[in-house]
């Protein structure tokens, strides 16, 4: 980048001084085009003060291995004088001595073995601080390691707009920043030439990348890599997003790559700053950076292994999305955390799917088996669009396609695309000559007869789906969320009492059969129905058990409806200031979020009740005023504030 152009790295400059205070050799590793060598050049700036006249940067790109010239290239940089009867390595600590210097040895690479010797024999010199840029460690016992991330999207973005000046039209900077990893280098060389064809310097053409400069980068990094490494890597770059030692070895080994080779070369890939690790609560997880994982992709070719690797790509995750759903009715929050993981693995497994007529229907399959994903938690969205392509691409009745048929009516309905919804049930039936699919078509037809209030049709159809559920021992996502509709039924009919007593059965079945997400809609309705029994103490609990789980689950759906039952609640014990703030965080979170209005008639009812009297007792101002509060409070927010039942 431009000499003048230095973004952010606020928390990385002060980290890494910190540490030179402390340690007398400091290590700055990362990725490829990362920013270690200008981190470490504005760092030197920051450091002068403190090694006044002392500070020196010796650039080691094209150094020899050999110790005695690598000694002879670091004593000239520091202006050392040469004596011809001395060896240069003994006529730099001597000149070091008496000195409190800074030296920073850039691009140690290609000379790692020789520059830890070199550090190593230098510790007797005790004003002597070393900092040193590699891609991967030197291996020394007191060596402090400093890894140098990507930037910050923030951080990248400004950086773009900065070199690019006004060139780049119509582009999304942070669309094209995440093209290109955050990395400070392969965003110079895109402001540069800014256009849509040749902004993305990594894409693989011909076999070659674009720009030789991020060519290069790589290709050093590829030539310190064995075999393995460099075999992985290669194939590695399948992975969309992070992937953990299981999918490595599912996909990865073949030829050239054992399984019991895989691990070692991971950690060498992880050593060398090739791939980044990240450690959860799901376990260890790795990651190509986009830079990295576009020159895999290219070898990859070159090793003519791209068509097999990612079919066994799409193989794994297929698999895996079974073992999913057939683990989700006892282990959801588990299988939750585990597939958000994976989101972009399993859209790009499904696109491969998607772009090959004879694959459509496996594609179906795949999306169909996340039905809980795309229902469930959150991500009505990308299920909806996704569930909507397949179904448009592959249109040869099939179990898959019937599968995928109900799943889009059920997110649909999620969605509050009721005429859609109608329309892909009415679909179902008619291709479902076996009635494989006949009781979720009841299910979802009582659950739209809810919302349209017709109370008798829901009922008479609900207790065909139970019957059916129950014969086949269809637990979820059959019979226990039946009792969400025939509760809601019960409560539109006036029966609350009963629908209490329907809301604690299937409480208590769920939580014999693990079954935490329905618990959330069982728990929001009983809130309701608790509130219109005149009891708000025990209202407010359901409804903030409910919160509790949906924000485990990512559910925004049961979210939004939360903070809408939490403001009812509010309202009827007359804390009018929550329940005001709360009705505008809903409002404008759902519009945020994208999630259309489907409430049943009876929250849609007491909602606008609540509303009602607020603005009764508080005058349009004061409720103006704070539900505009409310509207500038992200999800998250509201949702602490509802369960502490506190105004911000």
């Amino acid at each position: 980048m431009r000499a003048d152009v230095f973004v952010g790295r606020e928390k990385e400059l002060a980290e890494v001084s910190a540490l030179l205070e402390s340690a007398r050799h400091v290590t700055l590793t990362g990725t490829a085009g990362v920013g270690k060598t200008r981190l470490a050049l504005r760092l030197v700036r920051t450091l002068e003060n403190e090694f006044p006249g002392d500070v020196h940067v010796v650039d080691l790109s094209d150094a020899s291995g050999n110790l005695a010239s690598l000694a002879e290239t670091v004593a000239g940089a520091i202006g050392a004088r040469r004596r011809p009867d001395v060896p240069a390595l003994e006529t730099l600590i001597e000149e070091l001595a008496p000195r409190q210097t800074l030296i920073v040895l850039d691009t140690c690479d290609r000379v790692i073995g020789a520059v830890g010797t070199l550090i190593d024999l230098l510790r007797s010199v005790e004003g002597l601080r070393i900092l040193a840029t590699s891609r991967q460690r030197l291996g020394l016992p007191d060596e402090r390691l400093y890894p140098v991330g990507e930037l910050p999207p923030a951080d990248a973005v400004y950086l773009l707009t900065a070199l690019a000046d006004r060139r780049l039209d119509e582009m999304d900077p942070l669309e094209l920043c995440g093209r290109l990893g955050n990395l400070p280098l392969a965003i110079e060389l895109a402001a540069a030439n800014p256009d849509p064809g040749a902004a993305d310097v990594f894409t693989a053409t011909s076999g070659t990348w674009r720009h030789s400069s991020m060519r290069a980068a790589y290709g050093w990094s590829h030539e310190l890599c064995d075999p393995q490494e460099r075999i992985l890597w290669a194939r590695a770059s399948v992975f969309s997003g992070t992937f953990d030692l299981e999918a490595a070895k599912e996909v990865c080994v073949a030829e050239g790559l054992a399984a019991d080779q895989v691990f070692d070369a991971l950690l060498g890939l992880l050593d060398k700053s090739v791939l980044v690790g990240e450690d959860g609560e799901c376990g260890f997880r790795y990651r190509l950076p986009a830079s990295a994982r576009e020159f895999g992709a290219v070898w990859l070719d070159l090793l003519g292994e791209t068509g097999e690797m990612r079919r066994r790509h799409r193989d794994h995750f297929l698999e895996l999305s079974a073992q999913a759903e057939a683990g989700w009715q006892c282990r959801q929050l588990f299988w939750y955390r585990r597939l958000v993981l994976e989101c972009a693995n399993i859209r790009q497994a499904i696109e491969y799917c998607y772009r090959r007529p004879d694959e459509r229907r496996k594609g179906l399959d795949l999306v169909g088996n996340l039905w809980f994903l795309w229902a469930c938690c959150g991500m009505h969205a990308p299920g909806n669009d996704m569930l909507q392509r397949g179904l448009h691409l592959e249109r040869t009745p099939g179990p898959e396609r019937i599968k995928a048929l109900w799943v889009h009516a059920w997110v649909s309905i999620q969605r509050g695309d009721l005429e859609r919804a109608e329309r892909t049930l009415a679909e179902c039936v008619a291709e479902d000559s076996l009635e494989h699919a006949t009781a979720y078509v009841s299910q979802f037809q009582a659950h739209l007869a809810v919302l349209r209030g017709d109370v008798g049709q829901a009922l008479h159809l609900i207790k065909h789906a139970r019957a059916r559920h129950r014969s086949d021992g269809n637990v979820f996502p059959g019979f226990l969320p039946t009792y969400t509709v025939v509760a809601t039924a019960m409560m539109l009919g006036g029966s609350l009492q009963q629908a209490v007593s329907v809301l604690h059965e299937g409480r208590d079945l769920c939580d014999s059969c693990g079954d935490e997400w329905t618990l959330i809609r069982l728990n929001l309705l009983l809130g309701q129905a608790e509130h219109l029994l005149g009891d708000n103490g025990a209202a407010a609990e359901s409804v903030r058990d409910s919160l509790r789980g949906a924000r485990l689950f990512g559910d925004t759906f049961s979210l939004l409806e939360g903070l809408e039952v939490a403001a009812i609640v509010a309202e009827a014990d007359a804390d009018d200031v929550l329940a005001a703030f709360l009705l505008g965080a809903s409002e404008t979170a759902r519009i945020g979020t994208g999630v259309p209005s489907s409430r049943s008639l009876l929250l849609a009812s007491l909602l606008r009740t609540s509303e009602l009297r607020l603005r009764g007792r508080m005058g349009r101002a004061k409720f103006d005023r704070l539900t505009e509060l409310g509207s500038v409070a992200s999800l998250s927010s509201a949702v602490e504030h509802a369960l502490r039942e506190t105004f911000p």
